[in-house]
């Protein structure tokens, strides 16, 4: 089986509530850090460190967490060490810092939603336990005629990309070797992991992940 991951969000119960709030910089809409062969920080002015403002209490007991306006692959430390574990796969780990939501007002400008120049220097005030992670391959295995979207083949749909769940069945070709525990696959939206990846993760007891099987 493989998945797509998802943050679990059944700790919250209101709309429009999230782990995470990207403090927002320029041309941040396009900055997904999903594209293996686009290098964000230096290609697309991302920062070097993205900042967040968030629940640090959620963000201390959680593997994976929910984040605006994008849903961005913000894992922890400990996550990525687990999936090392599995197979080694490319990647790179883009640094990230999430501060409380009680200093929102010091480092968010509330009208431009950028980060303003106050620095923070106490240790209790911000969270670094997180990274977004980018692979750095791609894994060029769709079955493009026996990947079926709305009971058409993928090669004669007309699609270019699919998002998670789009296709039944989504039907991947596996690479020498087998799959690294997560990989790219060029025509999907999203990173998708092995059962083995799964396995892992919950023999390691990490929290707040969302397997979504691709069937």
């Amino acid at each position: 089986m493989i998945y797509a991951l998802v943050a679990d969000t059944s700790h919250i119960d209101q709309e429009e509530v999230f782990d995470a709030e990207l403090i927002e910089f320029d041309g941040f809409e396009d900055v997904t850090f999903l594209d293996p062969g686009i290098d964000y920080q230096r290609e697309q002015g991302a920062p070097q460190v993205i900042e967040f403002v968030g629940n640090l209490k959620n963000a201390a007991r959680l593997d994976h967490l929910f984040t605006a306006p994008r849903s961005l692959l913000l894992l922890s430390r400990r996550m990525v060490r687990v999936l090392e574990a599995v197979r080694p796969f490319r990647h790179r780990l883009i640094p990230t810092v999430i501060y409380p939501e009680r200093i929102e007002h010091l480092v968010r400008d509330r009208s431009s939603r950028r980060r303003t120049g106050h620095a923070v220097t106490e240790s209790a005030l911000k969270n670094e336990d997180f990274v977004i992670l980018q692979l750095l391959d791609e894994t060029p295995c769709l079955d493009r005629n026996r990947t079926l979207v709305d009971g058409v083949s993928f090669q004669k749909s007309g699609k270019s990309r699919l998002g998670r769940e789009e296709a039944s069945p989504l039907r991947l070709r596996p690479p020498a070797g087998g799959f690294p525990p997560v990989f790219a696959v060029p025509e999907l939206t999203f990173y998708c992991f092995t059962e083995e990846a799964r396995q892992a993760c919950e023999q390691a007891g990490l929290k707040g992940l969302w397997w979504r099987p691709q069937r």
